[in-house]
Order: C-alpha cells, then structure tokens, then sequence
C-alpha cells in the first residue's frame, strides 16, 4: 500500500464536529444522584452467596460497598472499590 492510499476519508482529523464528540464520549447513562443511590442500594438482597461477588471479574465486595451506600457512607464505598480495582470508576459503565 502505497503512502498516498493510506491517506483516506476515515483517517483524515477533524472529521467529526465537536457536537459529536461531545455525544461519542459522554456518559452513556448519567451517574446516579445521591437519592438514587440509596434507593438502588435498597434493592440489594444481600444474599448469602452474593452471586454479584462471584461474577465480579475483579473480586469487589459488593454487597459491603452497597451497605456503605445505603448508610450514607459514599467514601467508604468509593475506598472499598478501590482497594480492590484501581480503575473502579469503570465498574459503574460495565456493571449494573
């Protein structure tokens, strides 16, 4: 391939307006408010075997971080998150 046929429309920059990168790169979902929070956090069974737990690539304690969230400990949930995954900021785009 020649260096003139690498040259295309899809690789030229500024091909997108910044309307759109504003779309492409927003959160698809906005992070829930802190009501929200608590009412999500309600809805945890907090089972026995938490199955979440186990799903959780990265071993999080998750039914622990919801307790924190239910009882208004946002910090505490954020270290508990994030002692065990430093990109934990992520799990809120990949999890339910």
């Amino acid at each position: 391939m020649s260096q003139s046929d690498a040259k295309g429309a899809d690789i030229r920059p500024g091909r997108l307006r910044a309307e759109d990168y504003v779309r492409n790169f927003s959160d698809l979902h906005p992070p829930l408010n802190r009501h929200e929070a608590f009412v999500e956090a309600e809805r945890c069974y907090f089972c026995d075997d938490a199955p979440c737990t186990t799903a959780c690539p990265t071993s999080i304690d998750i039914p622990l971080f919801i307790r924190q969230i239910a009882t208004d400990r946002a910090e505490g949930a954020a270290r508990t998150i994030f002692d065990q995954n430093i990109l934990g900021g992520m799990c809120a785009r990949v999890c339910p």
